[in-house]
């Protein structure tokens, strides 16, 4: 049965008078899709308006009960498994268009990153301020999504607030918390990202957080399918009709951003970022 949504009943208490959310999910892959021991990891989120992230709950749970699924997952979605196995294809198909129409409905701007952990790895051989700064590639990327959400606020002076939320659950939330504390201990940054509050809500229970999982999945496969030349899937140039920002971090790139800084400290990777727009036009 579905519960209330944890995101919703979180927005009310940190932003009472109205305001923006970030809400961010992480996940890994591998070339078999297997998610133990993948290489890859992928940090991606929306940005909602407050009002916009409730009404979101409302819509996708609609689209759960209407075919009696417990939650929305991406990967079980476009394989057919867990409580997907009893829809068939078309049916499968159908629940995915209808939550990437409420995405592009609902939500202001998606953001996606995914880096190779051998990649960080490797770079941070050549840079120990690497690891000694973001100590893992989660806290690189997480780091580069901020800058991504730091970048749309300047283009929007008018936001006063911004809740940020993150998927609870994973290995790496207490890193994900200790980032937060330290970015946000800066009075320069409190003021710099419009910080309200933050916090962790699990995927199963929050439609918000399922629709970020559903962006970082159909990402990694895009960046997949340009490696091997194939054309986008249609289900991800429907949902690029909504603004997002994306990168893919290899090795070149987390060093390019390395010899940008001397001390890593004022690294700003949101200038690789990309518009993403031109490759489903």
């Amino acid at each position: 049965m579905l519960g209330s949504d944890p995101v919703a009943d979180m927005l009310r208490v940190m932003l009472p008078a109205g305001g923006y959310a970030m809400i961010e999910c992480q996940a890994f892959f591998d070339e078999s899709s297997s998610h133990s021991g993948a290489p890859f990891l992928c940090l991606a989120g929306y940005i909602f308006k407050k009002s916009q992230a409730i009404k979101l709950g409302h819509e996708w749970k609609k689209v759960l009960r209407w075919k009696r699924l417990p939650y929305f997952r991406m990967s079980e979605c476009a394989h057919g498994n867990g409580p997907f196995a009893d829809l068939t294809k078309l049916e499968r198909i159908e629940v995915a268009k209808r939550m990437i129409e409420i995405i592009k409905a609902r939500a202001i701007q998606g953001i996606a990153v995914t880096i190779n952990n051998l990649d960080f790895v490797s770079a941070g051989a050549e840079y120990p301020n690497l690891v000694r700064v973001y100590k893992t590639p989660y806290g690189f990327v997480s780091h580069t999504i901020l800058a991504g959400v730091a970048s749309w606020l300047d283009a929007n002076p008018r936001v006063h607030s911004m809740a940020y939320y993150f998927e609870s659950g994973h290995k790496s939330e207490a890193h994900a918390e200790r980032n937060m504390q330290q970015i946000f201990a800066s009075q320069q940054k409190l003021v710099q990202y419009r910080y309200s509050g933050h916090g962790f809500v699990p995927k199963i229970k929050s439609p918000a957080v399922q629709a970020a999982d559903l962006l970082a999945w159909q990402w990694y496969k895009d960046r997949k399918n340009q490696g091997e030349g194939r054309p986008p899937r249609k289900d991800c140039a429907s949902l690029m009709q909504l603004r997002h920002t994306v990168m893919h971090l290899d090795r070149a790139g987390i060093v390019s951003v390395m010899e940008n800084s001397a001390t890593l400290r004022n690294v700003n990777p949101v200038s690789q970022l990309r518009d993403v727009a031109a490759r489903f036009s």
